[in-house]
């Protein structure tokens, strides 16, 4: 909330009066200071650290309040709401668990934002409506699970299942990202080494071979047109590159790219498999979140459909969505769209009949958790001897295309 400076006189005694008050306004620093000191205000300034964080707001027009444009990131809302939900555990009033929030929030952006959030909820709003405001920290599936925990008086409880989820989202992150990066480094390494070849070790050989004039192999030949080449048009070359992520950006993120894309993405060999397996993961497990928590389906069923990635996954989820609406069994709609594995739709269906959907779905994401990091932990012990074969290929090729010649010459001088 901004602070204010003001200058005054006190309306009895006229005595000038001077000091700091918070409101959400100007006009309302004025109004509380008339009512509850009988202060009238002769200047009215606010504080420059809050002038500036305005600034910021305005031109950064992140929140539109004024906050800084630092991140709140999925690890910062974890941690917040891991607390959140021990202190509502432990029936600390509302006011008093926010106002403990924000001084234990080491993000300043979030903390700003709880701020904030609590005088929404000092005004009388629900601690949904609050932190719907902020849709680019608290999202609709985070909104509507609170909302659903404050109707069923379980807020503690639905808060805990949310970290829950917050917590294995970020895991499953830097599971995949460990899985990349391995073989991202790889292939930089690769690239490395084999243009320093390409740019730097053949040309000089190449140079030795026309001082000689030796006649040279065709594999030999090619080796140093492929030098050349790069030589030449390394310049270009990068442009074009740069030039193609572009265009393939905008492509990809075009809703007939990102269909097209995300249906190639699930027939790749080995990633394929895990892809789908990561989004069938966050459809069980964020549907059954939502569920036991109160939510009702077709809601659960649209929130879910937000937070999955894949394009194919998420089209089938819109359209379970639509036949639930019309009575049929979700269970049924994921079987006949043929994207799932057979066991989801079969626990599904299972769930439906038992009356313990969420209870089947959360069996399945914790089987396919484990699934995905089996297969993460295969794909990564595969990658590493393909990649050391395919680079140590390339090497050997060069380095035999540059050798054949020179044991040529080493054989004419003998």
């Amino acid at each position: 909330m901004p602070v204010f400076n003001y200058k005054g006189y006190h309306g009895k005694t006229g005595d000038t009066v001077k000091g700091k008050i918070e409101a959400e306004s100007a006009r309302a620093a004025r109004v509380k200071l008339k009512q509850s000191d009988g202060i009238i205000v002769a200047s009215l300034k606010e504080e420059a650290a809050a002038a500036a964080a305005a600034g910021k707001g305005e031109s950064g027009k992140l929140f539109n309040l004024g906050f800084s444009t630092s991140k709140v990131s999925l690890s910062d809302l974890s941690v917040m709401t891991r607390q959140f939900a021990t202190l509502q555990s432990a029936h600390v009033p509302l006011d008093e668990s926010l106002k403990a929030l924000i001084q234990q929030v080491e993000n300043e952006t979030l903390s700003a934002i709880l701020g904030k959030v609590k005088d929404g909820v000092s005004e009388g709003k629900s601690l949904g409506d609050a932190m719907s405001a902020y849709p680019s920290v608290f999202n609709k599936l985070y909104v509507n699970m609170v909302s659903a925990g404050e109707v069923s008086g379980n807020l503690g409880l639905v808060l805990e299942r949310l970290a829950d989820f917050q917590e294995y989202q970020t895991k499953l992150k830097s599971d995949l990202f460990s899985a990349m990066s391995y073989p991202a480094l790889m292939i930089l390494a690769s690239g490395g080494i084999i243009g320093y070849l390409f740019v730097s070790v053949v040309p000089k050989l190449q140079k030795i071979f026309a001082s000689l004039k030796v006649n040279l192999p065709a594999f030999t030949q090619l080796t140093i047109a492929i030098s050349e080449f790069l030589q030449n048009n390394l310049f270009l070359l990068i442009i074009f590159g740069m030039i193609g992520v572009w265009v393939f950006n905008k492509w990809r993120v075009s809703e007939k790219g990102k269909q097209k894309f995300d249906r190639f993405l699930l027939v790749l060999p080995v990633f394929g498999q895990i892809i789908l397996r990561v989004n069938v993961s966050r459809f069980t497990k964020t549907l059954s979140t939502l569920l036991s928590s109160g939510v009702p389906i077709i809601k659960a069923l649209e929130i879910t459909k937000n937070t999955i990635p894949n394009f194919v996954i998420a089209d089938v989820v819109e359209k379970a969505k639509i036949s639930v609406q019309e009575g049929e069994s979700l269970g049924l709609t994921i079987e006949r769209s043929g994207e799932f594995p057979p066991l989801v739709s079969h626990m599904i269906k299972t769930g439906e009949k038992t009356g313990d959907l969420e209870g089947m779905l959360g069996h399945v994401a914790t089987a396919y958790d484990a699934e995905v990091e089996r297969k993460i932990a295969a794909m990564i012990a595969l990658i590493e001897p393909a990649m050391i074969i395919v680079m140590g290929g390339i090497v050997v090729v060069v380095v035999m295309a540059m050798m054949v010649p020179m044991l040529s010459v080493m054989s004419q001088v003998r």
